[in-house]
């Protein structure tokens, strides 16, 4: 696992320095700029603006949730702005039902707190199946419509969908992200919450620590049991095609769970989705990497060892003829 790390990173810095930077987004006056929130009607931590679940949007205040989306107030895991949250409990990754918070065009650094749901915003998912409490996640969202749209959706089968503290902040009045390296996998790729406790973690986990964070963002769309089909439509990689910019990367590295009978996926089928991926990020310009899947831990025992596993040969079959890494 540690030899998979150090190639993926040293395959993406050297991608990184041979793609075209855009520029690095420059910070704004921090006028008007700033945006905390603290959900649930537990009290109001200082320095946030307190949302319960009776709070409907109007443009006057500039905040609140949609008409008919279905909130409840529920106790949070937490501490301070983490004590309470609100409970979504109709919303959907592409549907109208979010807390809405009127801001000027540009790009923001958002940062949620949270327990045990998928996120998202302006109609996508954008944060996958954080799972612990007190999880908190950070990310980059352009937005181009004076309004940002954020709902907690169905994430781990079995528990709430709850959000406990928003912070939204300018960091450009330019709309697109730092490049970014967008990241399609599974249990053995995504992101596990919080870290520090969390008894495993995926490798994509870890690339922030191998990159220039100041001019790179990694965008980890894995989620534990997922296939190639499941990531294609079900919408992990709808914000992939859409946000991608010219001189970003691309990485796939999924297949254990294309194999099991559930998903019904023939090694032909898994490399035609494969493919469909990587072609549709390569138009947009963005660098693509393949990752053959390297079995499970206890494999490293076996004598002798695999020399292939989970749809192995159809991951380089499809790097060679897309010519990519």
């Amino acid at each position: 696992m540690r030899n998979m790390i150090r190639r993926l990173c040293a395959a993406a810095s050297a991608l990184a320095m041979s793609a075209v930077l855009m520029p690095v987004p420059q910070p704004v006056s921090a006028a008007n700029t700033y945006w905390k929130f603290d959900f649930g009607n537990g009290g109001v931590q200082g320095g946030y603006t307190g949302v319960t679940a009776s709070t409907g949007y109007n443009a006057a205040q500039g905040y609140g949730f949609s008409a008919g989306t279905s909130v409840a107030d529920v106790a949070g895991g937490g501490s301070g702005a983490l004590s309470d949250a609100v409970q979504f409990k109709n919303a959907t990754p592409t549907g109208g039902y979010t807390f809405c918070a009127d801001v000027p065009n540009g790009l923001y650094q958002v940062s949620v707190w949270l327990g045990k749901t998928n996120v998202a915003i302006e109609g996508m998912y954008q944060i996958m199946n954080m799972t612990g409490d007190g999880a908190y996640h950070t990310l980059q969202v352009p937005i181009t419509d004076g309004q940002l749209n954020i709902a907690a959706v169905e994430g781990k089968e079995g528990y709430a969908f709850s959000i406990a503290a928003l912070e939204i902040k300018q960091i450009s009045t330019q709309t697109h992200t730092n490049p970014t390296i967008w990241v399609c996998g599974d249990s053995t790729v995504c992101n596990y919450y919080p870290l520090e406790s969390s008894g495993q973690a995926g490798w994509a986990q870890m690339l922030p620590g191998f990159i220039d964070t100041n001019q790179w963002q990694v965008m980890n769309m894995a989620t534990s049991g997922q296939c190639a089909r499941g990531f294609l439509d079900a919408g992990q990689f709808t914000v992939i095609e859409k946000n991608g910019q010219e001189g970003d990367i691309f990485i796939i590295s999924i297949g254990i769970n294309d194999t099991n009978a559930k998903n019904n996926t023939t090694e032909e089928q898994y490399q035609e989705l494969i493919t469909n991926m990587a072609q549709r990020a390569m138009k947009k310009g963005m660098r693509v990497i393949l990752v053959q899947q390297q079995g499970r831990n206890g494999d490293c025992q076996r004598s002798p060892l695999l020399t292939g596993r989970w749809y192995n040969g159809a991951v380089a079959r499809a790097g060679e003829a897309l010519g990519v890494q």
